[in-house]
């Protein structure tokens, strides 16, 4: 089959797909099977009805040809055939993908090395119930509180970071630092799980896992957070973690300013949890909370893959995307900024890691 020996048959959505409303009222594709939501535009989501079998994709290129609109008759097939393309490829359609091949099968493989320990969800969002449900009661009230407890802890922080340091620095207490890592990671991650589940969205699933097989994460996933309109919402859902992290950070800093002499050890522990916060709230990296916190404050869905899509694009002179032809020149430019920043970065820190691995595994060795 050639790249458009497909649209001789009938296309339609796949069985399962179904057309929502979810962020900022946008009409979005969503397949339960994959988990994948697809943003349409409002051009794209008056085709969608087309899509309902009965017509090949031929007859509808055939169709958009002789289109009339406002400005006259015009020929549409291209960005329709576009259109279809993409919905294609993202696996939303009754037409199965085409195959990867070459580079594009090389990067899908690279970014697929991400093993994982997955976790159901199911208990997770039983136990959060309770929770869930005063966050959904009372959610100006835990707004101000977070709010007031965050502003706290900068403050605290600020104070133990300013004070003058021990005399002498002694080892970090591993177990102690370790352990309350972990404990801070699991609250973190049942951040995100109670108010999505506040917000109507209970996550799938949460676990660990590693990132190009360098970088440990925890995660929860909570796709479904495109299902909510309000972007405070999904800021919320996005920054409720790095909240309790700098909470968390606060409370060691109190420690360090109320007895200095027993707790001067745990300026290692506060050391590492800053760390941890302010890669978290990078948005230039995958995955992060700072990434997803800016896609819901500039109205995005899949910010990253969209402009890794532009970018790609623009320098390797691919077919531009459906969704990139509805977007105004101001937001590709945002792309390709945001997708050339962020590459160079990814490039450079998985090679940073990955040397400091060879570092270690030489060391080991000798």
């Amino acid at each position: 089959m050639t790249t458009t020996d497909w649209l001789d048959g009938p296309v339609a959505l796949a069985p399962q797909v179904t057309l929502i409303d979810g962020a900022d009222g946008h009409s979005l594709l969503f397949d339960p099977e994959t988990g994948t939501y697809v943003r349409l535009s409002r051009t794209g989501a008056r085709l969608v009805p087309l899509l309902d079998g009965s017509r090949t994709g031929t007859a509808l290129l055939d169709a958009a040809r002789r289109s009339r609109g406002p400005d006259g008759v015009r020929d549409r097939a291209p960005v329709l055939l576009s259109f279809l393309t993409d919905l294609r490829a993202a696996g939303v359609l009754s037409v199965p993908p085409e195959p990867l091949r070459g580079r594009d099968r090389a990067f899908a493989r690279l970014f697929r090395l991400t093993p994982r320990i997955r976790i159901p969800a199911r208990h997770l969002n039983r136990m959060l119930r309770p929770p869930s449900m005063l966050l959904a009661r009372f959610p100006r009230t835990f707004t101000a509180l977070t709010l007031l407890a965050a502003v706290a802890s900068v403050v605290v922080i600020a104070l133990a970071l300013s004070r003058p340091g021990p005399a002498v620095y002694v080892g970090p207490p591993w177990v102690l630092t370790v352990g309350v890592l972990l404990v801070q990671a699991a609250a973190h991650e049942m951040g995100h799980a109670a108010v999505c589940q506040a917000l109507g969205v209970p996550v799938r699933e949460a676990g660990v896992k590693l990132f190009c097989l360098l970088i440990p994460l925890t995660y929860v996933d909570r796709t479904d957070a495109y299902r909510v309109r309000s972007r405070f919402g999904r800021s919320a859902v996005a920054l409720v973690g790095p909240m309790i992290d700098l909470v968390a950070t606060g409370v060691v800093a109190l420690l360090v300013l109320l007895d200095p002499a027993r707790f001067d050890g745990l300026l290692w522990l506060l050391g590492m949890q800053m760390f941890v916060i302010f890669n978290n709230l990078n948005p230039l990296l995958p995955f992060t909370d700072g990434h997803h916190a800016m896609e819901a404050a500039l109205g995005e869905i899949n910010l990253r893959d969209r402009a890794f899509r532009y970018l790609g694009h623009v320098l390797l002179r691919r077919p531009m995307p459906a969704a990139h032809r509805a977007v105004s020149t101001a937001r590709r430019g945002l792309y390709l900024v945001y997708g050339l920043v962020s590459a160079v970065f990814v490039g450079l820190l998985l090679t940073m890691i990955s040397m400091n691995y060879y570092r270690l595994v030489v060391q080991f060795l000798s």
